[in-house]
């Protein structure tokens, strides 16, 4: 039997590439870790299918300010746009 989870607890549940693709990902995953500063300002997310071993937040704001994350160490992508790492997928709060 799966532990109750708390319901003020916000996770971030992969959806798909921001394109629409899914090949190649834990689709319906949650977020695990993040760092934006890893991989040089690219970003090193892990997913978990286990929900008691996921990123949690308390509010919806503080789950899309992780999604919108900007690494210190590579601020802006090529097109002077902020780089938001995560933002290559679609997500859910959930």
């Amino acid at each position: 039997m799966a532990a109750e989870l708390p319901d003020t607890e916000i996770r971030i549940v992969l959806i798909s590439y921001a394109d629409g693709r899914t090949d190649g990902l834990p689709v319906g995953a949650y977020l695990a870790s993040y760092n934006p500063e890893g991989d040089r300002g690219n970003g090193v997310a892990t997913w978990t299918r286990d929900p008691a071993q996921a990123m949690t937040f308390p509010t919806g704001a503080a789950a899309t300010a992780c999604y919108r994350a900007v690494p210190l160490n590579r601020p802006l992508r090529a097109d002077g746009k902020p780089n938001c790492p995560l933002t290559m997928f679609t997500v859910a709060f959930w």
